[in-house]
């Protein structure tokens, strides 16, 4: 007799998808994945934003866990992107930024001090890095929840 075949994964169920959904928006609204220029923004609000996310998720994550019956998926993918992507992003950049912003001159703005930072590139480097894993992130909530808000990349001139 063959062995039975494996069960497939349950289908998400609608607090799972309407989690993934909400989680994709705050993702993919923020300059984790929508680039930043190197004359646009502020890295400090780039932070910020990034840190955010992990009340967010969490929030999220509670929320879903009232359907904890059956195996989820949206915890895998939640732990991944903060875990794995946001928290060693931030761990880096967020004390280094603070240390530069502690030595300020009154008479500077806090953005001209920040763009007047050595190591500001490599920041902005490192975030444009980022993009990566937290638009694969945001492609698995889109599959999960059935609405990609990324679409396809645009079509090259």
């Amino acid at each position: 007799m063959p062995p039975p075949s494996p069960t497939p994964p349950a289908a998400p169920g609608p607090i799972e998808c309407a989690a993934a959904f909400d989680l994709q928006i705050e993702l993919v609204t923020r300059v984790g994945v929508q680039p930043l220029a190197p004359d646009e923004g502020s890295l400090r609000e780039a932070l910020t934003s990034l840190y955010s996310l992990f009340a967010t998720t969490r929030d999220v994550l509670h929320r879903v866990a009232a359907e904890s019956a059956r195996p989820l998926t949206l915890p895998t993918i939640a732990s991944t992107m903060t875990n794995q992507h946001l928290r060693p992003f931030l761990a880096a950049w967020h004390p280094a930024l603070q240390e530069h912003e502690a030595n300020r001159p009154t008479d500077t703005s806090p953005v001209e001090h920040e763009r007047q930072w050595k190591r500001a590139a490599e920041m902005r480097a490192e975030l444009a890095e980022l993009r990566t894993p937290l638009t694969s992130a945001a492609k698995d909530l889109a599959a999960l929840c059935g609405i990609d808000l990324i679409g396809p990349p645009p079509a090259s001139q």
